[in-house]
């Protein structure tokens, strides 16, 4: 090769490795940027971790709980018991949403607040008309104007008018004295009809014997000795509430029907060769009554027309849950006054729920030796809590002997539940399967709201609408107001009240509102945010594969570039000691 194309080869060879550097360079730049990527990725999920949210939660499991709302407090429903707790600003002014503030600046109500007083007298009951009066009516009318409200709740409001210092002074209403309230007035509702049933009516005193199970006596009044087992005690000791087989209760085996949806209580049979084909034989006895179209006069009057048989088959023990299984029914029934419900809706439901409940007793699971224990008894005993029909345990599998147990209080939740289901169109909102950690208990749902026979009902849910925003009302004059059309959205609101920005009045025992940070507050409970944790999770997992993926392809192409770049240094050194070479020779030759 001649000197001149030596030397333009050698231009070309160093252009191209200094190109090949210069790329290699900029791939090493790329890998710092994608490590400071990965590295920020990381700090941000390790962020996301420790992020907490507000939520609503009323019975203090945290089974219920809400995502914290500007409506879950400032709104009636179930969900709060249609008891306002107002966001406030730290001068003690309620926060209100774009809508609300709308009506109470239409309605003329100051935001400093304003004082009542009498501004004439009713032309027709001469009773004083309140300035305050006439501004709630004003802000009703707004408020569904706008869509604050709508107007089934303005017409409660309209029709009872504007309650008097509620919220500032005078309490609210007893909710268990209503006709429609939720499962835990519900069940103050069943004590204080019990203990109140011997000095009322005779139809108080007859519910109140309906809501009391004496299990012990069969139709008649005779008494019956059977095994019974109520949880109250600790389950962990093997001696309480545990009976050895054949045992027989004669002790105090009263209960009552909150008991039973508040307490585990089982029922449980011993005995030689237990097994569950009396059961079979009866639910199909009810069923085919039911099919029949026979009217619902409790399930003993169904079987009698059926004419089974099943008393000559039964125990002096299955007679007996029979005689429960009938009172229970019938305690259901008057509770709801299923028998003056003039749509039928009721009676089908309750119908429904009798024919659904029976079915759960037709099948028997065998727990076999998986408790490894020879107390047959007290294995059965706690295994029927966890299901919603028999379960049986044998002390030795060969002869068959054993304990069969049912849970009760499981039996009265499922009726509960499926008398929901027929109520509300057969829906799958709650639900029952065989296994109880499956199902969906009406029970659990301490908002959904239960019609009963309340003799003294006096109100019903439109009063707690009404009272509701009488008592906002009443507050929002009282402090003033203030507007912020963010308040709706759910992360902002929680951030005020984390910091302080904001705070919640809450109804204190005398009645007037008073002024609590969040963590105060009995209701709203800062948990960890699974759902931004997972979130922050996903995007994480994603953006750390795109970025390894990344920087594996830059990986590949810097090795490639390494290998250029040796090929072309061997290239280059070659070249240069031919140049050298050639330009020695050269220097030789004329100086020879």
């Amino acid at each position: 090769m001649g000197l001149a194309a030596s030397q333009a080869r050698f231009l070309a060879i160093t252009a191209r490795k200094a190109n090949c550097e210069f790329k290699s360079m900029q791939i090493a730049q790329e890998k710092l940027s994608i490590t400071r990527e990965l590295e920020d990725a990381s700090e941000e999920y390790q962020a996301a971790l420790n992020k907490t949210k507000l939520v609503w939660d009323p019975d203090g499991t945290g089974d219920n709980a809400f995502d914290l709302s500007y409506d879950i407090m400032m709104r009636p429903s179930a969900v709060n018991n249609y008891t306002p707790y107002l966001i406030t600003t730290r001068d003690g002014r309620i926060v209100l949403d774009s809508k609300m503030a709308a009506a109470a600046r239409a309605a003329g109500i100051p935001e400093g607040g304003i004082n009542n007083k009498v501004v004439g007298q009713d032309p027709v009951t001469g009773e004083d008309i309140t300035l305050y009066d006439q501004l709630y009516a004003n802000f009703i009318n707004q408020m569904v104007k706008n869509g604050g409200m709508s107007e089934s709740s303005a017409v409660s409001c309209r029709d009872l008018g504007l309650q008097d210092n509620v919220g500032i002074g005078a309490p609210l209403y007893d909710k268990t004295q209503a006709s429609t309230m939720g499962i835990n007035d519900l069940l103050v509702y069943i004590d204080n009809v019990i203990a109140n049933g011997a000095n009322g009516t005779t139809a108080d005193q007859n519910l109140a014997d309906m809501l009391t199970f004496e299990f012990g006596t069969d139709s008649e009044g005779n008494a019956i000795d059977l095994d019974l087992k109520t949880s109250i005690a600790d389950k962990g000791d093997a001696n309480s509430n545990y009976f050895t087989k054949n045992h027989s209760i004669t002790t105090d085996t009263n209960f009552t029907l909150s008991d039973l949806l508040t307490q585990d209580i089982t029922f449980a049979m011993t005995g030689d060769k237990v097994k569950a084909s009396f059961w079979q034989k009866l639910v199909a006895g009810v069923l085919s009554a039911f099919t029949l179209g026979f009217a619902y006069n409790g399930i003993l009057d169904w079987l009698n027309k059926d004419e089974s048989g099943w008393e000559t088959e039964a125990t002096t023990q299955e007679k007996a849950l029979v005689y429960f299984l009938n009172d229970m029914f019938n305690a259901f029934g008057a509770l709801f006054d299923v028998e003056n419900d003039t749509s039928g809706t009721a009676n089908q439901a309750f119908q429904y729920a009798v024919q659904q409940t029976m079915s759960l007793m037709g099948d028997c699971r065998d727990l076999g030796n998986r408790n490894h224990s020879t107390d047959a008894f007290k294995d059965a005993v706690n295994e029927a809590d966890n299901y919603n029909g028999w379960v049986m345990k044998n002390a030795n599998k060969n002869k068959n002997y054993g304990t069969q147990a049912i849970s009760l209080s499981n039996l009265a939740e499922s009726f509960m539940t499926f008398y929901a289901q027929g109520l509300n169109g057969y829906d799958q909102t709650y639900y029952i399967t065989t296994d109880g950690s499956q199902s969906s208990y009406v029970t659990d749902d301490p908002y959904y709201m239960w019609t009963v026979d309340n003799q003294n009902a006096n109100s019903s849910d439109e009063y707690y609408i009404a009272e509701f925003y009488s008592a906002m009302f009443n507050n929002i004059c009282q402090n003033g107001w203030v507007e912020n059309d963010q308040i709706d959205d759910e992360e902002y609101l929680s951030n005020t009240l984390k910091n302080a920005t904001y705070f919640i009045s809450s109804m204190s025992s005398d009645y007037y509102y008073y002024q609590d940070r969040y963590l105060d507050n009995g209701y709203v409970v800062e948990v960890t945010d699974d759902d931004a944790i997972t979130q922050a999770e996903l995007e994480y997992t994603q953006k750390k594969s795109r970025l390894n993926y990344k920087e594996e392809e830059l990986e590949v192409d810097m090795k490639q570039l390494d290998l250029e770049i040796s090929s072309l240094t061997t290239e280059y050194d070659t070249v240069k000691n031919l140049i050298n070479n050639n330009v020695e020779k050269t220097f030789t030759m004329f100086n020879s």
